[in-house]
């Protein structure tokens, strides 16, 4: 008799655990669905020159974001050549979450669902798709980064995504041919046609050149500029555009300083 009375018992309470786990699943399911529409109706995001964020969606096993790409600021078919690099940034964008990132993705684990972002050409319609995983995002939430080594890692991974554009033509007579990284700066390496502008010209006019710049990126208040600018004042790096004569080989560069790039960030 008593074991008769102990089986329903363990029945029972089998039943009221896998209730209780389903249930909370549940709840877990419906606040990441209740965060995911808040993020959606901020939608469309401005991420600069490159483009913008359309949609943020929970289609029960990933969380998409869906990015339409300026091709005229990036070619999607060298995205689509370098998956490793794109899912590498991911990873590193990610790395010491703030507050409300980090809950978002702790959601995002508890619901066993991934992060996907689907590239999608403005002008050709093509796509690329780069994704993290359950176990992925479990990865990056503890993994224990240095916040100095995650900052410079972010501006490694910034400088490597932007030099898979490049090179751009910037004006008639100045290409962007790549950006390195220093121990002191964030540097733009500009050839100058010097049938079209004298290298002179361009050191006589040297202060309009900065103003110019700072303007121009002060005005950038999108995502991407901003994290940029916050990830090269963190890492204590100043911005510099370094002109090269494209005959001459000649050089001038016009450097943006640190606590010029903070006083663009006080202007949020």
């Amino acid at each position: 008799m008593e074991k008769l009375v102990r089986r329903p018992n363990a029945v029972i309470l089998f039943i009221s655990l896998s209730l209780l786990i389903m249930l909370t699943t549940g709840c877990q399911e419906i606040k990441l669905k209740a965060g995911i529409e808040a993020a959606n109706k901020q939608c469309p995001i401005d991420m600069g020159e490159t483009g913008k964020i359309t949609s943020i969606v929970y289609d029960g096993e990933n969380v998409v974001y869906t990015f339409y790409l300026n091709e005229e600021a990036a070619n999607i078919k060298t995205l689509q050549k370098n998956p490793e690099s794109m899912k590498t940034s991911l990873k590193i964008m990610f790395q010491n979450p703030n507050k409300e990132v980090k809950s978002l993705l702790d959601l995002v684990v508890k619901c066993k669902a991934g992060l996907q972002m689907i590239y999608i050409g403005k002008d050709s319609g093509e796509q690329v798709v780069c994704e993290l995983t359950t176990d992925e995002i479990k990865e990056i939430l503890n993994k224990d980064v240095d916040t100095t080594e995650s900052d410079l890692a972010k501006l490694e991974t910034q400088v490597q995504m932007a030099n898979l554009q490049f090179p751009i033509q910037a004006s008639e007579d100045v290409l962007i041919e790549k950006i390195e990284l220093s121990d002191e700066a964030v540097i733009y390496i500009c050839r100058v046609d010097e049938d079209l502008c004298d290298m002179n010209q361009i050191k006589a006019n040297a202060a309009e050149v900065k103003q110019g710049i700072i303007e121009t990126l002060g005005n950038q208040t999108d995502l991407a500029t901003q994290l940029f600018i916050k990830s090269c004042v963190n890492c204590d790096r100043n911005i510099v555009y370094r002109y090269i004569g494209k005959q001459s080989e000649a050089q001038h560069d016009v450097v943006i300083t640190v606590p010029e790039l903070k006083d663009m960030l006080k202007k949020e």
